[in-house]
């Protein structure tokens, strides 16, 4: 049955995006796809859909696969982020958003928590970033070694001198991989298409892409197309991604917790990220105690064939951090390991911009360790530019591919 109502909301939205109406509106083509259904690509797709547009996400391995760089069991929400000011900003806004969708969602997907963070001295960071709380008028503490031992007994404090601790008002864990799956199903339910596809860009006409190429050879075409594919930038578009975005491996293990004993669990155990030891790790929800040990030297990756197995020398800093700073976990079996990858740009900065050949085709990419926390953020980022309307101007000065020079 012809709509006429979701025909003018359609047509009024593809109207303000420039070009896209050509094709959507000509050829009754979606108006927007989606590559990649990470948490960039799932959040640029519902707010797409959700402002009028007709959107078809597309994944090679579905999402929350396990080569995804956001497919891990948790992930954190923070506002501590030395002096990168705009982040401690965004991620406030972030959290906001993400607080209405887990309503909106209807499942507990948000893990209020403290995040300790553990120091001998006021190193430079720290110093710019307890002036960022406070410019930001976001409440923390400082907080001694005795009143840390007091609060968290179930942690060695022995060399640390003090913890800046940001309080649950702006820190929060979060189940990740059902955080993604859940945007994707309210795209889903909001009318949204999902496909279980690898796409490439196919053929080019007049500084525009015509179509996306996908396995089997079909070609799929839409009015514009945003590139939300993570590590898999260098591979799609190596010109452009390759020498400013590295792509390196991170992991981490799950720790089991004593029998009875909740002091390694939320909401007793913080979040933390340790300036002494390194590394940095989450209290348990369902999974364990979780610690990402310091890398040291990035290890390259490619995340189509790199196997998901820990390295044995991690795994044995791991034990030796764990019996250090939890030494009642210092006999603990390990119940589960995580490899991902990070892609990271040398700025640390995201890449989101239109891409330079095309008039019709948006990357939001290198979201490296910190990406998923501005997973609202970045979708509502990605519509406004798709729409072309205003992008926040500070974000547009960091994400910009001119801010990223060629390494």
């Amino acid at each position: 049955m012809f709509d006429r109502r979701q025909f003018l909301t359609t047509s009024a939205a593809s109207l303000a995006a420039p070009g896209i109406a050509r094709a959507a509106l000509a050829k009754g083509l979606p108006d927007v796809a989606v590559v990649g259904a990470g948490v960039f690509g799932a959040f640029a797709a519902l707010s797409l859909q959700e402002a009028g547009l007709s959107v078809v996400s597309l994944d090679q391995y579905g999402p929350v696969s396990p080569r995804a760089s956001s497919s891990g069991e948790t992930r954190s929400i923070r506002s501590g982020y030395g002096d990168q000011a705009f982040y401690s900003a965004w991620s406030a806004k972030a959290l906001a958003k993400w607080r209405v969708r887990e309503a909106e969602f209807g499942r507990k997907l948000l893990y209020p928590s403290a995040r300790i963070e553990l120091a001998r001295e006021w190193l430079p960071g720290m110093l710019a970033q307890r002036r960022i709380f406070d410019g930001l008028k976001l409440p923390y503490e400082v907080a001694s070694r005795e009143e840390l031992r007091r609060r968290f007994p179930q942690m060695a404090f022995d060399d640390v001198e003090f913890a800046f601790v940001e309080t649950a008002a702006s820190s929060v864990l979060v189940k990740a991989r059902e955080a993604v799956l859940a945007t994707i199903e309210a795209f889903e339910k909001k009318g949204g298409k999902s496909r279980f596809a690898r796409a490439v860009p196919g053929e080019a006409k007049g500084g525009r892409l015509a179509s996306l190429t996908l396995d089997g050879g079909e070609t799929l075409s839409a009015g514009a197309y945003v590139f939300a594919v993570g590590p898999w930038g260098g591979k799609l578009f190596p010109e452009l991604a390759r020498p400013r975005i590295s792509v390196w491996r991170s992991e981490y293990l799950y720790y089991g917790t004593p029998a009875g004993d909740p002091r390694y669990s939320w909401p007793h155990q913080p979040l933390w990220h340790d300036h002494i030891r390194g590394g940095w790790g989450f209290g348990s929800i369902e999974r364990g105690l979780k610690y990402s040990v310091a890398p040291g030297p990035r290890v390259a990756v490619d995340p189509d064939t790199v196997e998901r197995l820990p390295r044995e020398e991690l795994i044995r800093a791991s034990r030796d951090y764990i019996a250090a700073r939890f030494p009642g976990l210092a006999h603990a079996p390990i119940m589960e390991a995580r490899v991902c990858q990070v892609d990271d740009a040398r700025t640390t900065n995201f890449l989101i911009d239109r891409h330079p050949a095309f008039e019709n085709v948006y990357i939001a990419f290198a979201g490296g360790g910190h990406g998923f926390k501005h997973g609202p953020m970045v979708g509502d980022y990605v519509r406004a530019m798709v729409m072309g309307q205003g992008v926040d101007l500070e974000a547009r000065k960091l994400f910009a591919l001119g801010a990223h020079p060629v390494g």
